[in-house]
């Protein structure tokens, strides 16, 4: 999904399952879409809100089927492998750092009380959030981007003319030692409010400017919210034998091969 043209159109397997997918997915989504619509309930869910969004600087109008759609599978995208990846490398990370886990235990337990994690916690969830972050800045779940060139520019002394296609890694840019000291370390005071903060664009999770995803807010409030409602019940160590753990390329940058063992607290 990510191949830039023409590559993503030549015939190889990969593409042709994931056309096929893609076709079976966008079909499904139109037929929520159209019975949601001839339902005209208020289910209270997402889908319910684009329904009912009108646009009032354009006369009222509401969104198209392909407009919701694409809205829908964004989302989607956003809070499901993405987060799951991410989640797993928090799981992965606090169990290397077993002084930071003592850490965040306290502050669920302060903060929830034996409770799930809701949206109301979130302000309270500081060090949650933080280690969030810098498992986004460590293991970033996308871990590559494209961006189409819409018109001729330069990047430093590179000219780059309108169309041209460009790939970017957000893995790199947070593993520079110039922007990022010690930039293996995992250390979620960095990103302390009362702490220097790293250069504009240094951190990038979920992209930047127009096309950046709309998905952020949610997607890093799932995760917090999940993070602290799981180690609010749980430990989770790994597994005997248990060797550093290796990211796999994919669509996102998830963990290969991590096995852990949940414990009740």
């Amino acid at each position: 999904m990510f191949l830039i043209p023409p590559l993503d159109r030549l015939p190889t397997p990969g593409n042709r399952a994931y056309q096929s997918a893609h076709t079976r997915l966008r079909r499904t989504c139109d037929r929520i879409i159209a019975e949601r619509r001839a339902d005209g309930t208020d289910h209270g869910d997402l889908l319910s809100a684009l329904v009912a969004a009108r646009d009032v600087e354009d006369g009222g109008r509401g969104m198209t089927d392909a407009e919701i759609s694409d809205t829908i599978l964004t989302v989607f995208l956003a809070g499901t492998e993405t987060t799951a990846s991410t989640l797993a490398w928090a799981l992965d990370l606090l169990a290397r750092h077993p002084e930071i886990e003592q850490r965040l235990h306290a502050e669920v337990d302060t903060v929830l009380r034996g409770n799930p994690a809701t949206h109301a916690d979130l302000p309270r969830l500081e060090l949650t959030e933080r280690i969030i972050t810098k498992t986004l800045r460590l293991y970033p779940s996308a871990w590559f981007l494209t961006r189409t060139v819409t018109h001729d520019t330069h990047l430093g002394r590179h000219p780059l003319p309108a169309g041209t296609s460009i790939v970017y890694s957000p893995y790199l840019i947070r593993h520079r030692p110039d922007l990022y000291p010690d930039p293996k370390t995992f250390d979620p005071d960095r990103w302390d409010p009362e702490h220097p903060q790293p250069p504009r664009n240094a951190f990038i999770p979920f992209a930047t400017g127009a096309r950046k995803c709309i998905g952020d807010t949610f997607a890093t409030a799932e995760a917090v919210l999940s993070l602290a409602t799981i180690t609010a019940r749980w430990s989770l160590k790994h597994l005997p034998g248990h060797h550093q753990t290796r990211p796999i390329l994919g669509a996102s940058f998830g963990p290969g091969e991590l096995r852990m063992q949940a414990t009740p607290r």
